[in-house]
């Protein structure tokens, strides 16, 4: 599962910025082999006053917290290419706008993940497979 947690100021998003993020970060991940249903985007929009950058009001900033259990990266290649595959998704719409952003993105034990209940089937299994096929998750 990768869980993406997107604070932001009021007025900073669009609706439609919001369906085309989660659609393009949701895509970054389908390609990596994931269930496009793993993935998880939750918009958290701030008043007006609470986002301080360096002790000043800042309601242009964005921050992002990506949590990930699915996958791990395992050298520092991969995490290159992943955090390329993200800039590219977010600086198109950011920096246009005039937004500052932040991310970092944190990694979990995969055995500490279920979903609906079932242990997800190891990564690149015929199981995952089959749940990627669905769209969801299922017993087999």
């Amino acid at each position: 599962m990768p869980l993406w947690q997107i604070h932001h100021g009021s007025q900073t998003l669009t609706d439609e910025d919001k369906q085309t993020l989660a659609k393009q970060i949701t895509q970054v991940y389908v390609k990596y082999g994931l269930p496009a249903f793993y993935v998880q985007v939750e918009y958290q929009e701030m008043s007006p006053t609470t986002s301080f950058t360096g002790g000043e009001h800042n309601p242009k900033f964005v921050g992002l917290t990506i949590y990930h259990l699915a996958r791990e990266m395992s050298s520092d290649a991969q995490v290159k290419r992943f955090l390329g595959d993200i800039d590219a998704v977010l600086t198109p719409l950011f920096e246009p706008k005039g937004l500052d952003w932040e991310y970092f993105v944190t990694e979990a034990p995969r055995h500490l993940w279920k979903i609906n209940g079932l242990v997800p089937p190891a990564a690149g299994s015929e199981e995952e497979k089959e749940w990627k096929r669905l769209n969801r998750a299922i017993k087999l």
